[in-house]
């Protein structure tokens, strides 16, 4: 995991700033945390601070803006993002900006989503922006710090790779790949697995539903990757980053009519 980056968010409703936070920090390769634990924590080790909640009578929510308060005049680069009832984005990161100036740091950039609002008048009809945030929404987040912070984001290496080879049952393909002055080893290609980040925690072994991650000397890879169905439950639930899904529809197809015939997990 880098520890040049971290997000801090507040999500006391239904969880959307924090669906946000959590897609954010899997491109930035860092933690996530509540603006309670970053209250306990040395915020200006970091050269870049995501600061997002949903948005309460017009601006972020107060213990955000605590945790802005707590930073020092050092130089940070700093962005901001929201989820929000309204259907419009109005002024309602000014607040938050204005202070996050004045204490000297860099704004990189702004970003906010509709997300689900059961309360006031929404209660009444089962709520507004129903599914919102929603997975294109995710995804927008994740567009949004390559275009704005692409020096802060984790490289995917397997990427870099010029000739890949073919996916064969029961066999994980191998690569090495530079990164700067680190030579960085990659196992297999639709489901890829960073070693050098794997600190062989086991948690992909065990949250997978179909089995087909394991481990050989503290480091996670798969022989059966033909048979991931794609949940991604794997990628973003490893703390390290060390987990990227490579797919396209072609493959997503395949899912279906690999998979077609199963009676159950």
């Amino acid at each position: 995991m880098r520890n040049e980056s971290i997000i801090i968010y507040e999500s006391i409703y239904n969880g959307n700033t924090k669906k946000i936070a959590q897609a954010m920090a899997q491109v930035l390769g860092c933690r996530s945390i509540n603006s309670t634990n970053a209250m306990n924590i040395d915020l200006n080790q970091y050269k870049s601070i995501g600061f997002g909640s949903g948005i309460y009578f017009g601006c972020h929510h107060p213990l955000i803006f605590k945790v802005a308060e707590k930073l020092d005049m050092s130089e940070q680069d700093v962005f901001l993002f929201s989820s929000r009832g309204n259907p419009r984005l109005g002024k309602y990161h000014e607040q938050l900006k204005k202070l996050l100036v004045e204490k000297g740091k860099k704004l990189l950039g702004e970003f906010s989503v509709k997300g689900y609002d059961g309360t006031g008048p929404w209660s009444i009809i089962g709520g507004g922006n129903c599914g919102k945030p929603n997975e294109r929404d995710l995804k927008k987040a994740a567009k949004f710090l390559q275009d704005h912070m692409p020096q802060y984001c984790v490289p995917d290496c397997y990427k870099q790779i010029k000739t890949r080879l073919s996916v064969k049952e029961g066999k994980v393909n191998t690569y090495t790949v530079s990164l700067g002055e680190t030579q960085v080893v990659l196992k297999g290609d639709l489901l890829t697995f960073n070693q050098n980040d794997c600190i062989g925690c086991g948690k992909c072994v065990d949250i997978c539903p179909l089995g087909i991650i394991d481990m050989k000397e503290g480091k996670a890879f798969s022989l059966k990757e033909l048979d991931c169905t794609i949940c991604q439950l794997c990628e973003k639930n490893c703390k390290e980053r060390a987990i990227n899904l490579h797919f396209n529809w072609r493959d997503a197809i395949k899912v279906a009519i690999r998979h077609g015939k199963r009676k159950s997990l």
